[in-house]
């Protein structure tokens, strides 16, 4: 939209002139008066008294008497007296009022005018609403709800103090609000726009105190669209909560209005620049008292963009479920899965317990529920996805498998005989869970072969092994040690320990011991359950690092859908040959291995068991299983955790066959541990 230039007004230029004329005119006047009286005499003189002049006698010799006489009235007329000091004076005064004007009317007319117009027009910001969220589905995960607050404007207040007493006295009394509290708040606040009194009041309360301020010139009910997040479980966990604008929120982003709510966790917090609007305005005139006569314009606001999520409501739903009776049925209280796409990085499902209602942390929510959920021992805040590091247990044996590979360590027929069960090592001892045999790397995999990924990685008989720092070097490139990126906050690292690290955290050396207990996923390796699904669909994709990300796309009414790119963080990990014969192993894991109780499914499965040992005093163990589908043209991959649960095929391995099953719109098979 054009600019119009602003046309000049020549009326305040001419009141100007007018004004600056107006003493030079008295001057003059008075100037010509005077001179008049110095100069002019005679009957006809005005200023020469009545009284001073002769009787007229006779017809004629009265007027040659006083001709005669003309000398004498000569002599009476006064000297001409001095103008200087009248003229300056006048001038000065002149010069000073113009001096004035000029200031006032010229240069600071538009501040004036401003000031002025401020002085009879209000204008009041308007909230605009969040966007929304959605499902890959187009589900809506969350709504928006209106909210109210009751504001009170400081510049509004009567400006004597005894007046602003009385009213705050009657204000307190009014709203049942201590009286002492409110004074001492207005005072410590009078340099702000606005003081809340009371926030996240609900429609009903509102309309009773509309009627109850009504012709209270200070205070104003203003309405600002809060969250309703959807029945849907473990969303507090990624879509997070809202909540008020504070000064830091402010300080980062002066666009922000101080009535604005703010992504505090999650999704909400991540992309709060898109959620956010653009607020509008409401430009009413106002009486000496501030209160409206009429409305003269406004600005409606613009929404906020929309989010369009990866994430599949009802997986999400039956991944929630499942892993809930697993945790009930075996005895644990935590755990996690997450199902993700092998393609794009895509969360499909992702599922932390105990998890919170979001919800709780609405306005309009009592306070007491809040403290509930953050005193809660279960700690539901944390998003054990992302943020939960354990030890991966067998899980990790694909990925050092690959290595082995990749580095000439074991190729595809390379034959390792485990028959004795165990590697000694000085007085120290490694068992296995179960005696194998001669056994290749597809039947180590599917079998969980500890002997055989003790060889690869610390090296036994004629296998050289890796190395820790070998080792280490590509559990990195599986991104093991290291945030995912996926795009809300509170992720965790994990940990894939080295030589050089243990020295200087522990202060102790590295044995081969260490490089033998990262090779099987025990030890100081920590793992979160988005990391370790990542690392599987690398397995599953060819060799893709892919970032993972919760929302896929954005769109407005205004400008359309906006899609977000696929981000690779590392192409061809490994060599295609290697990947396809570590899917070798993960298939017959499933055919003949550990991982037997998803060969029913009317999909092919590749996966892979973990039982990883976190408290040996009580021999309690991790139940992990990661697995991914289908075999021979992936889609999915998935990783499940119940802390505590036992063993990775009994507890965790029923959830991901549930995961599968909602997938590829299966029948739901019962959550039965297996013994």
């Amino acid at each position: 939209m054009g600019r119009q230039t602003d046309r000049v007004d020549l009326e305040p230029v001419r009141r100007i002139l007018k004004i600056i004329w107006l003493p030079f005119s008295w001057a003059s006047a008075w100037f010509r008066v005077s001179k008049i009286r110095s100069t002019d005499s005679g009957i006809f003189d005005p200023y020469i008294p009545l009284g001073s002049l002769k009787t007229l006698e006779g017809d004629y010799e009265g007027v040659s008497d006083t001709l005669a006489n003309s000398e004498v009235l000569e002599s009476s007329v006064q000297p001409k007296r001095p103008f200087f000091i009248l003229k300056s004076v006048a001038f000065l005064v002149a010069a000073l009022f113009a001096f004035r004007l000029i200031s006032l009317q010229i240069t600071q007319g538009q501040e004036n005018y401003r000031l002025a117009e401020g002085n009879r027009l209000k204008t009041e910001l308007i909230s605009a609403p969040r966007g929304l969220i959605y499902d890959r589905n187009g589900v809506a995960l969350v709504q928006n709800t209106p909210s109210f607050s009751l504001i009170l404007r400081p510049s509004e207040l009567p400006k004597k103090k005894a007046e602003r007493q009385i009213y705050l006295e009657d204000l307190a009394h009014l709203l049942s609000l201590d009286r002492a509290n409110l004074e001492s708040t207005v005072s410590s606040q009078a340099s702000r726009d606005f003081i809340t009194l009371l926030d996240g009041l609900n429609r009903d309360q509102s309309l009773s105190l509309e009627l109850k301020t009504h012709g209270w010139g200070a205070v104003e009910l203003v309405k600002q669209p809060t969250r309703l997040y959807g029945n849907l479980a473990s969303l507090g966990n990624l879509l997070g909560y809202i909540g008020k604008v504070d000064s830091e929120d402010i300080k980062k982003r002066p666009n922000l209005l101080p009535t604005s709510y703010v992504g505090k966790s999650g999704v909400e917090s991540a992309y709060d620049d898109i959620l956010q609007g653009i607020p509008g305005q409401d430009i009413s005139e106002v009486d000496s008292l501030g209160r409206s006569v009429r409305t003269v314009g406004n600005m409606p606001p613009i929404s906020g963009n929309s989010l369009i999520l990866g994430l599949d409501a009802s997986i999400q739903q039956v991944t929630a479920t499942a892993l809930q009776e697993s945790i009930a049925k075996s005895g644990a209280t935590n755990g996690a899965a997450v199902a993700m796409d092998v393609n794009t990085g895509d969360i499909l499902s992702m599922v932390s317990l105990p998890t919170f209602d979001n919800n709780l942390f609405s306005p309009l929510t009592d306070s007491a529920a809040r403290q509930s959920v953050l005193q809660d021992p279960g700690s539901p805040l944390i998003n054990r996805a992302i943020s939960g590091q354990y030890p991966s247990g067998s899980t990790v044996k694909p990925f050092v498998a690959t290595a082995g590979l990749a580095s000439g360590v074991i190729n595809a027929n390379t034959k390792i005989d485990t028959s004795a069960g165990k590697i000694e090592v000085g007085q120290w001892t490694f068992h296995d869970w179960k005696t194998h045999g001669v056994s290749d790397v597809k039947q180590a995999i599917a079998e969980s072969n500890n002997i055989f990924f003790y060889s690869v990685g610390g090296g036994y008989k004629q296998i050289t092994g890796l190395g820790a720092d070998r080792l280490g070097s590509w559990l990195a490139k599986f991104g093991f040690g290291q945030e995912t990126g996926i795009d809300i906050p509170g992720e965790q690292d994990g940990l894939v320990p080295t030589p050089d690290w243990k020295k200087k955290v522990k202060k102790e050396s590295w044995y081969i011991g260490d490089t033998y207990n990262l090779s099987i996923g025990q030890g100081d390796f920590l793992v979160t359950p988005l990391q370790i699904v990542r690392a599987t669909a690398v397995v599953a994709n060819g060799g893709k690092l892919i970032t993972p990300r919760l929302v896929k796309s954005s769109f407005s009414i205004g400008s359309g859908q906006k899609d977000y790119p696929v981000k690779i963080t590392r192409d061809n990990v490994a060599d295609s040959s290697i990947l396809q014969t570590v899917r070798d192993g993960m298939r017959q894991a499933v055919i003949s291995g550990s991982a037997r109780s998803l060969n029913d499914l009317g999909v092919q499965v590749a996966a892979k068991t973990g039982t990883a040992q976190f408290d040996l005093a009580k021999n309690k163990t991790h139940s992990w299983f990661i697995a991914f589908a289908p075999y021979n043209n992936p889609q999915i991959a998935i990783s499940v955790i119940v802390e505590g649960g036992g063993e990775g095929y009994a507890v965790a391995a029923p959830v991901a066959k549930n995961m599968i099953e909602a997938y590829f719109k299966l029948p739901l098979s019962p959550i039965v541990p297996a013994p």
